[in-house]
């Protein structure tokens, strides 16, 4: 058995011959459309309100009580470089990596 519940005859899967603009615009319209996750996540209303309640929920001294402060202050610097990224990527002052 092939896996097919109905074979039809001539239908062949469409090859799409990818050219380099086709790429860009899929990429283009994929990166616009992240502008929005990006800025609810980096901006002051999300990431320094949990920022803030962390500090408050999170007591003492203890390595378990520094490891979770050190997590929530690197993952608001992290949304704050990439949203910085993005707006640098997107008024083209960013050249994107060689990787």
């Amino acid at each position: 058995m092939s896996g097919d519940v109905i074979s039809f005859p001539g239908a062949e899967p469409v090859e799409i011959e990818w050219t380099q603009p086709m790429i860009d615009e899929v990429h283009g319209r994929a990166f616009r459309d992240l502008e929005k996750s990006i800025f609810d996540c980096a901006t002051a209303t999300v990431s320094v309100i949990a920022l803030q309640l962390a500090e408050h929920a999170i007591e003492g001294r203890s390595p378990k009580a520094e490891k979770a402060m050190f997590a929530v202050f690197h993952v608001a610097d992290m949304l704050k470089k990439l949203k910085a990224d993005y707006e640098a990527a997107f008024y083209c002052e960013k050249q994107p990596d060689a990787s």
